[in-house]
């Protein structure tokens, strides 16, 4: 995966909506984050790309980390705080392009989807750049890790030709849209939502709670 270029892209964007969101938009919750505003997302992002520039985190946080990021920002404004993702960013780029580690890809993933989780609370329509990429990052995980006693399951991404098998066979099969697939797998669909994806060769309910790499929404999300 591309991460840093994700990753810068994404930023960018993020950084020029923030600029133009009023005080209200900037207070509105993020039904992906229930306990976090618009600003609050802002804050994290700014943190954890802080965090492992300064090597306080090595990815991914958890939940604890996280809240302390969100906190350590509650003072600041949306300039404020986007001024300080701003200047850690370079060095946390060049730590994406230098290191090997898998885990070092996983702020693309944070970012990419903190976009959307964003976008699909303001109003605004999904970002799918990149989503081709963002699938791969958990299925791939997914395909090598898939436990034996469950059905194998072949997942295929219908915009771009993608696929992926989990498990010996293909007795099930899911298909998507890359971005679809990338946000189900990556806790931004309920679990409502990943049964009612296109599903043929079976029943989907056995497997379904073993897609999310994440803990999947707790109310279905639309971007």
């Amino acid at each position: 995966m591309d991460s840093a270029r994700i990753y810068e892209n994404c930023q960018n964007r993020l950084l020029d909506l923030a600029a133009n969101l009023d005080g209200t938009q900037l207070g509105t919750v993020v039904p992906a984050c229930p306990d976090w505003t618009v600003q609050q997302v802002y804050a994290h992002l700014a943190g954890l790309s802080a965090d492992v520039v300064s090597g306080q985190v090595t990815p991914p946080a958890g939940d604890e980390v996280t809240g302390r990021q969100v906190a350590d920002r509650a003072h600041l404004g949306i300039g404020e705080i986007s001024a300080q993702w701003r200047e850690s960013a370079p060095a946390l780029l060049e730590i994406m392009r230098t290191e090997s580690r898998r885990r070092y890809s996983l702020p693309a993933l944070d970012v990419w989807h903190h976009e959307n989780d964003i976008r699909g609370a303001l109003g605004l329509g999904a970002q799918t750049e990149d989503a081709d990429q963002l699938a791969d990052f958990p299925l791939g995980g997914l395909a090598k890790g898939w436990p034996a006693e469950l059905p194998s399951v072949r997942v295929v991404a219908t915009d771009t030709g993608q696929e992926w098998n989990l498990g010996e066979g293909a007795a099930l099969t899911l298909s998507g849209t890359a971005h679809e697939l990338a946000r189900a797998v990556t806790g931004r669909r309920s679990l409502a939502q990943i049964l009612a994806l296109d599903w043929t060769g079976g029943d989907p309910a056995p497997v379904a709670p073993f897609l999310p790499t994440l803990p999947a929404a707790e109310s279905d999300l639309e971007v």
